[in-house]
């Protein structure tokens, strides 16, 4: 009998929350037996997404000493954190800036998790192997390469427009002689409820 095939994805913020939905959904297509996802904060404001994933079908995990705290607000966490990575097959980190790296040297690099392979979001370089989809798929090595980062939607975007026009169909192309790129969004995600202000900002990126 094969092994069970786990989805754990730490974090519920703007992109955690609607991909722990999206593998949810999409799970028998997928090939995937369970989703798991660790909520680090037992807050009330958060309750409601929270329970409304669990009722999707997606399984809560919390760190050992906070399971109490989370009974509290109304939520039954199934798992612990440690038990949840433990069991994955694969592990998405859609944490805050930063905390990708954390977990990588706290758990994923260190043998607490025997995962297949680990996917940091677009803020944490150094993660792992720089990935944008359908753009290198070719510098993967199956087996190998078991620390992937995907790339920010900005560098995918510069990288589709450069690949187009400049690549082409022929990856040997030299096309390109300079680009200057300026990259627009909204000034802040829907999750967010702090103030902003809608100007331009030059950030690191």
């Amino acid at each position: 009998m094969a092994a069970a095939a786990i989805v754990h994805v730490m974090g519920t913020g703007t992109i955690g929350e609607p991909l722990i939905g999206l593998l949810t959904s999409l799970r028998e297509p997928l090939g995937i037996d369970e989703v798991t996802f660790y909520k680090h904060s037992p807050t009330l404001v958060d309750r409601p997404k929270v329970a409304s994933l669990v009722r999707r079908g997606a399984v809560l995990c919390v760190a050992p000493d906070k399971v109490e705290a989370f009974h509290q607000v109304g939520l039954c966490p199934t798992c612990t954190l440690q038990e949840a990575l433990a069991r994955a097959t694969v592990v998405i980190d859609c944490s805050s800036e930063g905390i990708g790296l954390q977990d990588k040297a706290r758990f994923y690099a260190t043998g607490v998790s025997r995962a297949r392979g680990f996917i940091g979001q677009g803020s944490e370089f150094g993660f792992g192997k720089p990935y944008a989809y359908a753009i290198n798929d070719g510098a993967l090595l199956p087996g190998v390469d078991r620390f992937l980062h995907v790339v920010s939607c900005n560098t995918h975007n510069i990288a589709v427009l450069v690949k187009t026009i400049a690549l082409g169909k022929d990856e040997d192309a030299d096309n390109l002689i300079e680009g200057r790129f300026v990259c627009l969004r909204r000034a802040s995600d829907i999750s967010q409820e702090g103030d902003f202000v809608p100007g331009p900002k030059a950030s690191k990126h």
